[in-house]
């Protein structure tokens, strides 16, 4: 049993991990991140509940067969259209995690907060996920998930966590609801069609287009993070970093 609970944690604690490091020159709470760890195993029984409920009030159901015609292909539509209902369904449920835990708290101090809140989520997510996955198919597709689904999510709420933030510090800042309320769902809608695309992109059977997509997701995380590295508040002066951080000034550059 112990091995089993292993499994399904320690891919998700590694990544999060990662995340956690690259933040270290601003200490996180560790309490904080686990409660959002935790949040997103049980905002997956949320999606749950969201995805069933489409797939039996709605049109749209993984084998419906209506089709449209799109460059002379047939197209099954309510069947896309679920895979993209669920990519909005599981942001949304993130979305409520993130502002039960973390936009009304003063762990939002600055953009890259957000990033790191949103990837943790979305691990716990992951790993929830990952439950089931090794319930109904076994070891070897959790051992693949770790590599290819559980990044994948990460990526996917990168944008979310960073709007969160932003509109926690809009907020903090004077901005009016309507503002803070605007940053909140751009940031969801981004994260929902990212994640509805690459269900999409595996329901039809575009694999290699979904890896390409994590791959981009990835690149752009890793850009927004760097970029707001540069302009953080809490970044220690590069000329007395720790030789365990020499390679984050190698991408940061000097700064004045």
């Amino acid at each position: 049993m112990l091995s089993i609970a292993g499994l399904l944690i320690a891919p998700g604690l590694m990544w999060g991990w990662l995340f956690y490091r690259l933040h270290r020159y601003q200490r996180a709470s560790l309490r904080r991140l686990a409660a959002l760890f935790v949040g997103g195993m049980c905002c997956g029984l949320i999606a749950l509940l969201l995805n069933h409920s489409v797939e039996k009030y709605t049109l749209f159901w993984p084998g419906a067969e209506e089709t449209f015609l799109w460059m002379d292909q047939d197209w099954p539509l309510y069947k896309a259209g679920f895979w993209m209902l669920v990519g909005f369904n599981e942001e949304t449920a993130k979305l409520l995690v993130l502002l039960l835990l973390s936009f009304p708290t003063r762990h939002l101090r600055e953009p890259f907060d957000g990033i790191l809140h949103g990837a943790v989520v979305a691990l716990g997510f992951a790993t929830l996920e990952n439950g089931f996955y090794l319930q109904q198919y076994g070891v070897g597709v959790v051992a693949t998930r770790t590599v290819v689904t559980l990044p994948a999510h990460a990526f996917m709420s990168v944008p979310l966590g960073y709007f969160v933030a932003k509109a926690r510090l809009s907020q903090l800042q004077g901005a009016d609801a309507a503002a803070v309320t605007r940053l909140l769902l751009g940031g969801w809608l981004i994260a929902a069609v990212l994640h509805g695309t690459y269900d999409l992109l595996l329901s039809f059977g575009f694999s290699k287009w979904a890896y390409a997509q994590i791959a981009l997701m990835g690149l752009f995380s890793l850009w927004l993070g760097v970029s707001n590295w540069r302009h953080s508040a809490y970044l220690p002066s590069l000329h007395k970093s720790q030789p365990s951080n020499r390679w984050l000034a190698f991408l940061l550059g000097s700064r004045s």
